[in-house]
């Protein structure tokens, strides 16, 4: 299991939606994390960093993904206090962090090995 999952997310949501529908979900984030990527690599403004950081935030943190969950937090706090150039500054964290997720998401989806490890 990769150490940036939280396994026990995972499970808990496995108990909550079945195995099966998890896996499903796994890949929706994954591609839900590729769009915000893809937002993020389009030279967005600070504000719009702050939209993309308040939708990763909660996905992330329903998905174990605690971390990006944190920057995201973190990141929408600055653009509220009006922190733009922390947010400049932070911008390419920010994205490769969610790079970083989406591959790991899709990888875990896609590895029958690792899912069953955390059933």
């Amino acid at each position: 299991m990769v150490k940036s999952i939280n396994a026990e997310t995972i499970k808990r949501l496995a108990e909550e939606v079945g195995e099966e529908t998890v896996i499903l979900l796994l890949n929706v984030f994954s591609d839900e994390l590729q769009q915000y990527l893809r937002q993020l690599s389009d030279q967005p403004s600070v504000n719009q960093v702050g939209e993309i950081s308040h939708a990763i935030k909660s996905s992330a943190a329903s998905f174990g993904a605690d971390s990006l969950a944190e920057m995201a937090q973190e990141c929408e706090s600055r653009v509220r206090q009006g922190q733009n150039e922390w947010m400049v500054d932070h911008l390419p964290e920010l994205t490769q962090m969610v790079k970083g997720m989406a591959h790991e998401y899709k990888q875990l989806a896609g590895n029958d090995q690792s899912i069953n490890r955390l059933f």
